[in-house]
Order: structure tokens, then C-alpha cells, then sequence
């Protein structure tokens, strides 16, 4: 009880200091409220990669690696990069605020949690190394990443203005500032052709007589297998209508499109052509940044309001 009249005063206070004049008395209230959650996000891989055959951990000898421009080059370059449409999900949302006149003021927490999706590893447009494997790869399980279990936790401040009154339907207008808690699943899976499935011919060798680096490399597997996690800042607009039930009680529609900065992650690789997930000479971990942007979307929700 002390801390809810301690919200309640600290809100009437800030609702005094914006109201022109003296406020008529408002009331504090709670709300609750439920719905789905539609989001788009791009997500995108970018490390240094090598062409296949500059891996030294593919040769028994170290004086037979290559030692060309091309397995020199370290430059980050992108592997992958795509929107993953995560479709829709539960939402849930609570929030604490203060009412007076036409206009709300509320601290709201919202939370959502999509399943993902899954896209094919499009080689990035200026990675020439990744373009130059596009024949190495499956045919019955072709390079692809998926994006899953993304999680939001939002906390956001939120006013609002009605724009009618003396209705059962009011309709209302809003804008909202906070952060967000991403977390999500990323996975990225590059398969390569067994001797079988024609490796040593997509790789332009002899199969009466491959080389060292082709019979190491087919049928091996280049995986990522991780997660991206951290806050972001952003905004929202709101509009919706409300039906009073009584004095103090009324139920809502609120529709909003919310908008983040993007988040970033750097990991290590699970393996790289099924060994130890190491760069080219052998030595240097094969990391890659996991970048999410254009977070946000559209969510609508139903809920009830109670003052006190």
C-alpha cells in the first residue's frame, strides 16, 4: 500500500507539472492486457573466410598450404545477410499509470516470443572466397540459417491523449520511449558434397587423383551455432479506443508499431569444415559478427484498466 500511494503521488505530481493551470484531481490505474506480436527483423553474418583449399588443417604437410593473395586476404567480409519474417506471436503486456483530463502517462512492460524462421545462406554480394564455393555445397541440404526463440522484453514510457469524451468509445492516440531485451537463436549451417555427391569434380579436382585438401574437405560441415543477446533503445506510436464498464474500470483495443536500434554479437563458430573452428592458418579462432536490425513491428492488444 505505501509503495502503490508513493507511485500514485510521484504521478500526480508529474501530470500537475505539464497541465496548464491547476489539474483536476485524476486517479492512478493498472491495466493488463494481451495479443499478438508481428515481427520483421534483417539479420546478417560477417567474418574473414577463406577459399576452401587455403585450410591448413587440411593438409598433413604445412609447406603443401597455399600461400596466394587470396588466402592472405583478412578482410571481414559478409556471409550472410537476410529478413527473417518471425510471423506471429503471444504478447502480453502490464503498465502502471496516471489519469487526468484527456491524457495518461504509464510505465508499461510488454514481453513477446516468436518461434523463427529459417532462410538459405545467400552468399554475401562482396565475399568472393564464398561465392567461389557455391558449387561445394549439398544438394539435399543447401547452406541456410535460422533465426529462432526470438524473445523481447520491453519496458517503455508511454503518454497518451483522448481524443473524444462523454462516449462509452473513446479513442485515444499515444507515444512511447524505452529499451528493449533482445535474445534470440542463431544457427548457420554451410554442408559440403561427399566424394560421392561429386566433390572432387565441383571443385574442379581429378577424381582418379584428388588432392590432399579435397578428400580432408568433402562432406565436411562449416557451423555456427549461438545466440544474440542485448538491449536496444526505441520508440513507439499507439492508437486505440476504450469502453468504459463503470466509474473505474473500462476495456481497450491499442494497435502499435514499434521501432529498436539493431543489436550485434561476436562468436566463435561450432566447427569449420568439421574440425576445430579455427581460420585458415590454423591458429586464429573463427569468429563472425551475428548483426539483428529493423527490430520491430506491429502488435495489437486487448486489456482492462482499473484506477484506484
Amino acid at each position: 500500500m505505501i509503495r502503490t500511494t508513493a507511485t500514485g503521488g510521484l504521478l500526480a505530481t508529474i501530470a500537475f507539472a505539464l497541465a496548464p493551470g491547476t489539474a483536476p484531481a485524476g486517479e492512478a490505474y493498472v491495466s493488463v492486457s494481451l495479443g499478438i506480436a508481428g515481427d520483421k527483423v534483417d539479420a546478417s553474418t560477417t567474418a574473414v573466410n577463406h577459399p576452401t583449399r587455403c585450410d591448413s588443417l587440411l593438409y598433413a604437410d604445412p609447406a603443401n598450404v597455399p600461400s596466394d593473395p587470396a588466402c592472405m586476404d583478412n578482410v571481414p567480409r559478409p556471409l550472410f545477410a537476410d529478413t527473417f519474417d518471425l510471423g506471429g506471436a503471444p504478447a502480453g503486456a502490464v503498465s502502471l499509470g496516471y489519469a487526468w483530463n484527456r491524457f495518461r502517462i504509464e510505465a508499461e512492460i510488454l514481453g513477446s516470443s516468436h518461434e523463427g524462421e529459417t532462410r538459405p545462406g545467400i552468399a554475401g554480394a562482396d565475399n568472393p572466397a564464398l561465392q567461389g564455393k557455391s558449387s561445394e555445397w549439398s544438394s539435399d541440404n543447401p547452406p541456410h540459417y535460422r533465426l529462432s526463440n526470438f524473445r523481447s522484453r520491453q519496458l517503455f514510457f508511454n503518454l497518451y491523449y483522448s481524443l473524444a469524451e462523454g462516449s462509452l468509445w473513446t479513442p485515444y492516440i499515444g507515444v512511447g520511449a524505452g529499451f528493449t531485451r533482445i535474445k534470440a537463436d542463431y544457427f548457420g549451417s554451410y554442408l559440403r558434397r561427399t566424394v560421392a555427391d561429386g566433390y572432387i569434380e565441383a571443385v574442379g579436382g581429378d577424381p582418379m587423383r584428388p588432392e590432399e585438401w579435397q578428400l580432408a574437405a568433402a562432406g565436411s560441415e562449416s557451423r555456427l551455432d549461438t545466440d544474440v543477446s542485448d538491449e536496444a533503445f526505441g520508440y513507439q506510436l499507439l492508437a486505440g479506443v476504450e469502453r468504459r464498464l463503470r466509474d473505474s474500470t473500462c476495456v481497450f483495443l491499442t494497435l502499435r508499431w514499434s521501432d529498436f536500434a539493431g543489436i550485434s554479437d561476436h562468436d566463435t563458430w561450432t566447427t569449420i569444415r568439421s574440425h576445430a573452428p579455427f581460420q585458415a592458418d590454423g591458429v586464429t579462432p573463427f569468429t563472425s559478427q551475428q548483426a539483428i536490425g529493423e527490430i520491430g513491428g506491429l502488435t495489437a492488444t486487448v486489456g482492462i484498466r482499473y484506477g484506484f
